[in-house]
């Protein structure tokens, strides 16, 4: 498919934009894919909540595509009170009148469609205009993207990559194919409403892509402690083998497994051990061990039964068979009543032969990263980040997360050292139908506890610079949140007493940045050649009036070298900012954050602190659904 919208980007003429767009369609209706996810429960059973909260999972947020005329939506919502027999009215444009017609007929009359199942709930999609409303029947409907099961089929996976992730000359040529088509169907010559009106305008349409001013930041040294490298293509995984900066010792910590991995327990458990000390000179003393077989009944009593003040840590493997209940209990019960780092390994990840190592490595780093290390750094200070870190500076993310039960969790990160691999953060439920006012609150609660945790880190010193990445955001987005966030984080900065280490009044600065991960804009940069084009360099940033924003700076940044398919930038728009930063320092710096995500060895497309919130209110979301205890709040508990 492909995207197009008509704007005025920066200070140039009205722009075409125009973006091909690849998907991977399921074969099965959205009703045969939510039965197969349900073991026990009957799709149909709208009343009951797992069943529920099954359709939300699959649906909520979902790109589908209709199996009668090949329209992409993406779905707002699920109505569990609507059925294919309810009616609506609609005009018949060949007889002019306003009729009531319900679903059952509609599809009959106009698409040959039988609908089989007469009681599924209503998809509602989100239309194009704002007094319209789109509803879907799941009948008639396919998911698109891949799901854990096609994940697991790696023939399937590397054909679907060939076909959705296209290189970038590949990409460039279907577009001006697309431009060069609308072009001709817009000639004077053509007998089309499109031709008559591009007269009637004056206007005219040009096919050549806009050419931006780009620059590729300067590279960027990974340290360890004692030893320091320069990243290559992004990612570090080769200077890894070197250790951690400060590794994590555990002496106290409970493995909590079923009988069935009894077998390769014992083989497996002296692989991790054996790759934590060689690769990354952990310590790991032998666990307390705990046969636990019937988790969903038992796991709350094992931890319970077992957990103590110093038990630093537990690893959970869990079978296939209601793992994500498990899951939820497990962490529930870790994140709120004992608190404690945990760690989930799936049984069938214990059995896999193929890459073991490195599935080892991911875990051993992972739980490393929980303990908040940390594990390298990048230095932040210096002229290319000034003003941010020529004093003390707080980095902050702000997210939001949607779940199942179409419930709005917020997550926030801060960091809390010079380096930024400390960090506080906390998440929780804002108020329904009162989003905005609820995310104040809360933000103004979670500031005010950053505050006190990075005096309590830095001998009573406060942050000088705050610098905060928001995500999840849309245009349409900025002027609420500018009125309810950013005044929020200025109430508490005005409100905090204190005096700075040159003896003047407390005062800090306030940078606040949106984020907009998903954007469709698109660079190619040409070849050396000139003869076709491929994916700009890791470290690319344009800030051209061209493609930026009026009146508002903004820049789009490509942290990644990307092997396959083509680079998706990120898009930063300051939204205020009274630290009157540098567009090269606030870029700098940006890209320089985006390097310090212990989960990863390598640049993410944002910065480390909002990655840090978007994980946070994702788990505390989907699984733990309440405030995580006070205990953890300093720890990367949610990774």
């Amino acid at each position: 498919g492909f995207y197009v919208a008509l704007g005025t980007f920066g200070f140039s003429q009205p722009h075409m934009h125009i973006e091909t767009m690849y998907r991977a369609l399921h074969k099965r209706s959205i009703i045969e894919t939510v039965a197969s996810s349900l073991e026990t429960v009957n799709p149909m059973a709208l009343k009951d909540p797992e069943a529920q909260a099954m359709w939300r999972q699959k649906c909520l947020g979902s790109t589908v595509v209709t199996l009668y005329n090949n329209r992409v939506y993406r779905i707002k919502a699920v109505h569990f009170d609507k059925t294919p027999q309810d009616t609506f009215t609609m005009y018949q444009r060949d007889e002019k009148v306003v009729k009531t017609i319900n679903f059952l007929q509609y599809y009959q009359a106009y698409y040959q469609r039988e609908i089989v199942d007469s009681k599924q709930p209503l998809l509602e999609a989100y239309a194009e205009k704002q007094h319209e409303k789109v509803f879907l029947v799941p009948e008639l409907c396919a998911l698109t993207g891949f799901n854990d099961e096609m994940r697991k089929d790696k023939n399937l996976m590397n054909e679907a990559v060939k076909q959705t992730k296209v290189s970038p000359q590949e990409r460039l040529t279907t577009i001006l194919g697309l431009a060069e088509e609308m072009q001709r169907s817009c000639a004077p010559s053509q007998p089309t409403a499109t031709a008559k009106l591009m007269q009637e305008w004056q206007m005219s349409f040009d096919t050549s892509p806009v050419e931006v001013d780009a620059r590729q930041l300067e590279t960027v040294q990974v340290n360890f402690g004692q030893k320091q490298f320069a990243v290559e293509e992004g990612n570090f995984q080769r200077w890894m083998r070197h250790g951690l900066q400060f590794p994590t010792h555990l002496e106290n910590w409970l493995f909590i497994y079923p009988e069935s991995d009894v077998a390769v327990l014992d083989i497996w458990l002296r692989s991790l051990r054996d790759i934590s000390t060689v690769a990354f000179q952990m310590q790991m003393a032998d666990p307390t061990r705990v046969v636990c077989t019937d988790q969903r009944a038992d796991i709350v009593n094992v931890l319970n039964a077992k957990v103590t003040p110093q038990t630093q840590m537990v690893l959970l493997l869990t079978p296939h068979k209601d793992c994500k209940k498990v899951y939820q209990l497990f962490k529930q019960t870790a994140c709120c009543h004992l608190p404690c780092v945990t760690q989930v390994v799936k049984s069938e990840t214990i059995r896999k032969r193929q890459s073991i190592a490195a599935v080892l490595s991911r875990i051993v780093l992972q739980i490393n990263a929980k303990f908040c290390g940390p594990l390298w750094h990048i230095d932040l200070a210096g002229s290319t980040t000034k003003p941010a870190f020529s004093a003390p500076t707080m980095t902050i993310g702000i997210d939001e997360f949607v779940n199942n039960e179409d419930e709005k969790y917020y997550g926030f990160a801060a960091s809390l050292d010079t380096n930024c691999t400390e960090y506080f953060s906390n998440s929780g439920l804002l108020e329904k139908g009162k989003e905005r006012q609820s995310m104040s609150v809360k933000l103004q609660e979670a500031v005010r506890d950053a505050l006190l945790h990075f005096a309590r880190r830095n001998d009573g010193c406060l942050p000088q610079h705050l610098v905060v990445y928001r995500g999840s955001l849309n245009p349409s987005d900025w002027v609420s949140v500018h009125a309810t966030e950013v005044e929020a984080i200025n109430k508490v900065l005005a409100a905090v007493k204190g005096v700075s280490a040159q003896g003047e009044d407390y005062a800090a600065t306030l940078t606040f940045v949106g984020v907009a991960k998903r954007t469709a804009m698109r660079f190619f940069q040409p070849s050396s050649n000139e003869k076709s084009v491929r994916n700009p360099e890791w470290g690319t940033v344009v800030d051209d009036t061209k493609v930026g924003m009026r009146k508002i700076p903004s820049f789009y940044l490509i942290n990644q070298a990307v092997g396959k398919g083509t680079a998706v930038p990120t898009q930063f728009v300051v939204l205020y900012d009274s630290a009157n930063f540098s567009a090269n320092a606030l870029q700098n710096l940006t890209y320089r954050l985006a390097f310090l995500y212990f989960n990863y060895t390598g640049s993410i497309r944002v910065p480390a602190p909002l990655q840090y919130a978007k994980k946070i209110a994702n788990l505390i979301g989907t699984a733990v659904r309440a405030e995580p205890h006070k205990r953890l709040l300093k720890t990367f508990f949610y990774l």
